[in-house]
């Protein structure tokens, strides 16, 4: 059995996506030897002044923030607290240029755009300088306070803002471009029984709605379904009048939205003379991001070897849990290394590429995480001593990819190098698993050397098995023995393993990989001239 944990809310919110290199995202960078997050740890352990103020704990306003915005004096205040990033910077993913958006400056938006997830308090203990006294949040550099009218509004265009003034008799004016976002109507509710189910029903009006996207968590009668309906989360929050079963099913009208939650009752027959009593949540309807993300302690239940330094995990989910993870979406892992929160994204993957693909991945009770274990990494040293029966702290699903993507065009062409290949597992399954689709799928997979491919004799047996698949192997270290094509990814390499453009190519690219590698396949996606619509980059 899992862990007995129900649901344990930690800071980072549920849709911090991390993208390597979209629209939306940032470009993380190769960091000089001796700066990685290992590295940072023993800096914090060392005893080393990282505060810049003798370990004082100040109290900081926003004028003083502001002086401190400069990389070799850089201060930043999340939440109301202030903490010097200047040594920071060099350990920092994203860069020195990412982290100096946020200097000088009350950066929590900033940082919730980006990588929310990231436990900063954790990260930046030892850098702690002090509180914010200032309660206002000052989300643009103090440079651009200037550009406030008094209306409070920034200025993008001066002809249009029309602010407090001494003609102005009914106070500030916003932009007439200004415009308050609608958001979205909340759900209807319904349910009904029968004689042997309870089904509990709710209107989403959204025809991508799926059934992955309800997550179910139940400890006795307790009972808390979570719907993930375009940017936003509804719930519903029942304290059950009637015990029932664990088994759920989930299902999705795909013309309505409408999502029908089924619930079997433990005892048949029995009449409910109701569904039970409202909890906390009930009928919230609130914004993705700005929900804590939700950790449950799983359990480990069996531990394989994949490649010499890879392995895979299956994580039973606590029970009563219902969580299916939908396609091409990643989870994140926690764990105190040192004393120090690490966490680090994995996307899920099924059991196997060929034979039975596994009635439990979709029954959401276990999820099963392909995973490299580097020997000096800060996170993987220990997940290689997981064993059976171990605990595992695993959060809610989070990601931006769209199935429907694979519906819609003739051809998949996917980029992966090393364990980037686990988003591609679930993309090419759900790529051929139906006989009457006419979707080609080629997998372009790079690795050091031939021992280093993951599920290779998978991968064969899957070409053997359908027409409308093929992988081409590409080794940068390969022996005598290797016969294959042999590099790195090149513009060359790339656009000779995409198909000939057409008005009825329907191509869709996807590539996931290290940092340097994802990028350099977005900037040559970019230079052969194919859209974001086409072109799809995986957190690595």
């Amino acid at each position: 059995m899992a862990g007995k944990d129900f649901l344990q809310p930690s800071f980072p919110a549920l849709n911090s996506q991390q993208r390597l290199s979209d629209a939306k995202g940032r470009n993380k960078v190769e960091l000089k030897p001796g700066r990685s997050l290992m590295d940072w740890i023993r800096l914090g352990r060392s005893g080393e002044d990282l505060t810049g103020v003798g370990g004082k704990v100040l109290e900081v306003d926003v004028e003083e923030l502001a002086k401190h915005n400069q990389k070799n004096d850089a201060w930043i205040a999340l939440r109301g607290k202030v903490y010097n990033i200047t040594p920071y910077m060099e350990y920092h993913p994203g860069g020195e240029e990412e982290l100096m958006r946020g200097a000088g400056i009350e950066g929590t938006q900033l940082f919730d755009e980006v990588h929310k997830w990231v436990n900063y308090e954790s990260m930046l203990e030892k850098c702690f300088v002090g509180k914010l006294k200032s309660t206002t949040p000052v989300h643009r550099r103090v440079s651009l306070l200037k550009n406030l009218e008094q209306g409070g509004l920034p200025v993008v265009n001066k002809s249009l803002a029309k602010t407090n003034s001494a003609d102005s008799k009914n106070g500030p004016v916003p932009p007439p471009s200004f415009k308050v976002p609608e958001s979205p109507s909340v759900p209807k509710f319904d349910w009904f029984q029968t004689k042997t189910n309870v089904t509990l029903v709710v209107y989403t009006k959204w025809k991508l709605m799926k059934p992955e996207f309800v997550v179910i968590d139940r400890q006795g009668n307790n009972f808390l379904a979570t719907l993930y309906i375009e940017d936003f989360i509804y719930y519903l929050h029942i304290e059950l009048a009637e015990a029932i079963s664990l088994n759920y099913e989930v299902k999705v009208n795909k013309d309505t939205g409408k999502t029908d939650i089924i619930l079997t009752k433990e005892k048949p027959e029995q009449q409910w003379p109701s569904l039970g009593k409202h909890l906390e949540k009930h009928n919230r309807h609130v914004k993705v991001k700005d929900q804590a993300i939700e950790y449950r302690t799983c359990c480990v239940e069996s531990v394989s070897q994949v490649t010499h330094d890879s392995k895979l995990l299956c994580l039973a989910l606590p029970e009563g849990t219902r969580m299916c993870v939908p396609v091409g979406h990643h989870v994140h892992i926690r764990h105190k290394v040192s004393g120090m929160e690490v966490v680090r994204s994995y996307t899920a993957v099924l059991p196997t590429l060929t034979g039975e693909q596994g009635i439990r991945v979709k029954a959401g009770t276990v999820i099963y995480l392909m995973i490299k274990i580097y020997k000096h990494g800060a996170l993987t040293p220990w997940i290689d001593s997981l064993k059976e029966g171990d605990p595992v702290k695993v959060s809610t699903f989070t990601g931006d990819f769209n199935e429907d993507r694979l519906s819609v065009c003739q051809n998949l062409v996917m980029f992966a190098a090393g364990t980037g290949f686990t988003p591609m597992v679930r993309l090419i399954h759900r790529s051929l698993e139906d006989p009457k689709s006419s979707l080609n799928v080629r997998l372009v997979f790079f690795n050091k050397k031939f021992e280093d491919i993951l599920w290779y004799d998978q991968l064969q047996s899957l070409a053997e098995k359908h027409d409308r698949f093929s992988c081409d192997y590409i080794l940068s270290e390969a022996d005598s023995n290797w016969s294959g094509k042999t590099g790195r990814i090149t513009l060359d390499l790339m656009k000779a393993s995409l198909p000939q453009q057409t008005e009825k190519s329907n191509l869709l690219t996807c590539a996931c990989g290290p940092t340097p590698f994802t990028n350099l396949v977005t900037q040559f996606s970019k230079e052969l001239g194919y859209s974001e619509r086409e072109y799809h980059a995986f957190q690595g």
